[in-house]
């Protein structure tokens, strides 16, 4: 099975990036590497903001785009468009390249007015100049302005009769008969108004009497102010002297200290027995550890944790001992895109101190456990 390497793929991958961008390019451009166009010339004295790459349509279907937009070097108030237009679409000599708003938000196209189909002569060849024109975004949006007052006069005819039909009182669904009902609403809300001002009128005269009553009890209410005020005196004086009698103070005052050493012995109660309480689970651990129970008591009681612990660090020992040695090995990336790359075999560092001095070291404990 043929294999392509990988210089090869990134080759074709290049390749392509650069076609896609080129392609990219020329289109935004307005030029279509990818379709056959034919080419036509236009001058305009003003050019309303078009830019390169706005499309060109027939009809609302878009046949081509704007190539490039450059002044006349003949004619200095004179700009000249040029636009690139679908092969096999034919345009007649007489046909009008006009400039309209392809949208709200401001855009710029140009739109080919076709009088009549051509054939032959008739027909432009590319690099003809074609006849150019500007509309403005009132008659891009809306259309000719003198075909607008026929629609404008229509729509004042329809606005007259509908007004007529809705303010004809005796259509039952007009708004006329709705404004009738409503002045009649309003002259009864007037009478029965009329008729709430009868009645106050008429109440007038109770209530100027209820008033005066009201004013003599209030008077009265006053006058015997002087006589509350002596009552409320008086009881002011027994209340003062049964305060100052203080009776059943002494009472009062034991019962609060016997109250106060009876909280104080129940909370002194409450703290030794959560004392004892912490006292026996610390026990019960203890016991626990020293019989190897749960993770922590295996870890304690395990020798073979000490041999796995004493065997990892000198293991790191000789890993950091090869990052002394070997620096390079570990802060340095390598990428493979041309070749292969090749490292070094791992050496035992027998001539470097260090190494000596991690074989003294199991030396040691392997007489140690020999003599145990």
């Amino acid at each position: 099975m043929f294999k392509l390497s990988n210089e090869t793929k990134i080759g074709l991958l290049a390749v392509a990036a650069i076609a896609l961008g080129i392609w990219g390019f020329k289109f935004l451009k307005g030029i279509n590497v990818l379709t056959a166009s034919q080419t036509f010339y236009i001058k305009y004295t003003n050019v309303e903001q078009l830019r390169p790459s706005s499309p060109v349509f027939i009809s609302g279907l878009q046949v081509g785009m704007v190539k490039d937009i450059f002044v006349d070097p003949e004619d200095d108030k004179s700009i000249v468009t040029v636009i690139n237009i679908d092969r096999g679409i034919e345009i007649p000599k007489n046909a009008i390249a006009t400039i309209v708003s392809a949208s709200i938000m401001g855009g710029k196209a140009i739109d080919l007015e076709i009088p009549k189909p051509c054939s032959g002569d008739d027909c432009a060849q590319s690099g003809d100049y074609l006849k150019g024109q500007t509309k403005s975004f009132f008659e891009s949006v809306i259309g000719n302005p003198e075909e607008l007052d026929v629609y404008t006069e229509r729509l004042k005819i329809s606005l007259t009769a509908i007004y007529d039909s809705i303010a004809d009182p005796r259509d039952p669904q007009g708004f006329g008969r709705t404004l009738i009902s409503l002045q009649h609403a309003l002259t009864n809300v007037a009478i029965m108004t009329s008729k709430i001002n009868d009645f106050l009128d008429a109440s007038s005269a109770g209530m100027t009497a209820t008033a005066i009553n009201t004013a003599e009890i209030t008077n009265a209410i006053r006058e015997s102010n002087a006589s509350i005020k002596a009552i409320l005196d008086n009881m002011s004086t027994v209340t003062a002297q049964l305060k100052d009698a203080s009776l059943d103070q002494s009472g009062q005052k034991a019962a609060v200290l016997i109250d106060s050493l009876t909280v104080s012995v129940s909370a002194m109660r409450s703290t030794l027995d959560a004392t004892q309480s912490v006292m026996t689970k610390l026990d019960t651990l203890t016991t626990g550890l020293a019989q190897g129970e749960g993770s922590m008591g295996l870890l304690l009681n395990d020798p073979e944790f000490y041999h796995n612990l004493v065997r990892t660090t000198r293991h790191l020992h000789l890993l950091l001992q090869d990052l002394r040695l070997n620096p390079k090995r570990y802060n340095t990336v390598k990428l493979k895109v041309f070749g292969k790359n090749k490292t070094k075999d791992y050496a035992p560092p027998l001539e470097d101190p260090a190494y000596q001095l991690l074989v003294d070291s199991l030396e040691s404990d392997y007489s140690r456990k020999v003599k145990q």
